[in-house]
């Protein structure tokens, strides 16, 4: 019965994709499709709706039918793709094949062009196809009539439809600027829509992000307690990154606590080797990838892409920058735990001999095994970021102020094997030691430092001086260009200024 029931939540996450997939095209501009199953056989019980809003999440981490899986990492914007272009951006890693790679060469450059944008557009396509999916939920629910699916969980699918929403446009807003906010999946409404000025999208973010929290379970909704499908306490985290990100300090350091002192879920784990583990306590939401690709094996899309087929002397595809790793103090256990080095003195390509890589994730296409259990899934949210987000916040003048700032750095610091600051480091000091601490924590994660140089106001001082961006094109860079492809289909749509 078990797999009968898991046979049914797969085809009908696979048919609801489908249909998502041929509606979805370009951001907004195709028909619904009058071919495949309906919404209203989607949602027409509790079973189908739950394998709907479940093939939402395989997507997100394992890609669809028109992205190879092998290289989901690169092309998809929640499997992988963020990390690599914020990482190219920021200057904290830098591709080994140089510019033999140019699709990964401008982002490391900063010379993106309006027809040199490969990722950039894979990243705005594969988030709209994202919130497609989202608001296909919503409406769908919204639209289903049948007894079948009760009130609690219509709320409880909704929410996370929502919080998906919210988590697509985030990327995007940081990404790309000003975008057109889609919270329909009706073509007439869609088809022709302008640029959302940012501030708006943000309100539709946090409204969706309250809404998610208000009516998410606070336990996760999987049978074997995984943390791979969203709750309550995942809308909260995302919230405070939010409200940091728009200066709501207040509001951040109270998203932030409340987290961190529900000591009964989450907690920082002592050994760094565990914090992406699957079963990590400090994990607060965790995509879970696919065993039954051939390549990917039980690799994660990120640890396929950044460990070595051959330890040791292989070449990684992404090295970390001096830059980077000049800011690991002496002692500094993410540096042993979180990197590592391979000689590939004799390989061919741009950058041969040492070279260090991000091994946050141990198991790539070197070491995994087809088929076998994934020891680890791929952390979106986790509790160390929660901390430097309540440090910021105080240290900014939220609650707290610079003593509750410096305490949680040091917690930060301690489970890295470092010692205390000072307890008198002045305002501006503490602000520099929080961004060093979510430089040091955070890198080669979801973009962090590319959005952390832009809102902090530092991006063209730390950029423009760094060699491989030589010449600094301008500050226009600091957004990416929207896909031509878009302005062709909606003439509605605008250029970033400078492309």
């Amino acid at each position: 019965m078990r797999i009968y029931q898991r046979t049914i939540l797969i085809v009908i996450s696979s048919l609801f994709w489908s249909m998502l997939h041929s509606s979805c095209r370009k951001l907004i501009a195709i028909p619904a499709p009058v071919n495949t199953i309906t919404t209203t056989q989607v949602f027409s019980t509790e079973t189908k709706a739950n394998a709907a809003m479940a093939g939402v999440y395989s997507v997100m981490i394992n890609g669809d039918k028109m992205f190879n899986t092998l290289l989901v990492g690169q092309s998809f914007f929640s499997a992988g793709l963020v990390t690599i272009m914020g990482g190219l951006s920021s200057g904290e890693m830098y591709n080994y094949a140089g510019s033999d790679e140019q699709a990964l060469y401008v982002l490391s450059t900063n010379k993106l062009g309006i027809y040199q944008a490969e990722k950039a557009n894979m990243a705005w396509e594969t988030a709209y196809k994202t919130i497609y999916a989202a608001n296909s939920v919503i409406e769908g629910i919204a639209a289903s009539t049948a007894l079948a699916l009760r009130d609690s969980t219509r709320k409880a699918l909704t929410g996370e439809a929502k919080f998906v929403r919210a988590f697509s446009y985030f990327y995007l807003t940081n990404l790309f600027g000003d975008v057109p906010l889609a919270l329909t999946v009706d073509f007439n409404q869609t088809r022709n829509m302008p640029r959302t000025p940012q501030q708006q999208v943000y309100q539709q973010i946090v409204a969706d992000l309250k809404d998610a929290e208000a009516n998410m379970p606070e336990s996760y909704p999987t049978s074997n307690g995984e943390r791979v499908r969203p709750n309550k306490a995942t809308a909260t985290a995302l919230l405070a990154r939010v409200y940091l990100y728009l200066g709501e300090y207040v509001n951040a350091v109270a998203a932030a606590t409340t987290l961190i002192d529900n000591t009964a879920a989450y907690g920082l784990e002592t050994d760094l080797t565990h914090v992406f583990l699957k079963e990590s306590r400090e994990a607060i939401w965790q995509l879970k990838q696919t065993t039954t690709d051939a390549s990917l094996k039980n690799a994660t899309p990120e640890g396929y892409q950044f460990l070595p087929l051959v330890f040791i002397t292989g070449s990684s595809n992404f090295v970390l920058s001096d830059q980077l790793l000049k800011v690991f103090e002496e002692g500094d256990q993410r540096y042993v735990a979180w990197t590592d080095s391979t000689n590939n003195s004799n390989a061919t390509g741009t950058f041969p001999g040492i070279t260090h890589y991000p091994s946050k994730y141990k198991i790539g296409s070197g070491n995994g095994a087809f088929g076998a259990d994934a020891k680890e899934y791929y952390v979106v949210f986790r509790l160390a970021e929660m901390y430097l987000v309540r440090a910021e916040a105080a240290a900014n003048g939220g609650p707290g102020g610079t003593a509750t700032a410096i305490a949680d750095l040091n917690v930060i610091r301690h489970r890295a094997g470092l010692g205390d600051l000072p307890a008198n480091l002045t305002a501006v000091q503490v602000k520099a030691a929080v961004a060093k601490e979510r430089q040091t924590e955070l890198f080669a994660e979801w973009g962090h430092r590319w959005f952390d140089l832009k809102r902090t106001g530092m991006a063209h001082d730390v950029l423009s001086a760094m060699q491989l961006k030589q010449p600094w094109l301008g500050d226009y860079q600091l957004l990416y260009p929207i896909p031509v492809s878009e302005i062709i289909a909606n003439h509605f749509l605008t250029q970033n200024p400078g492309y």
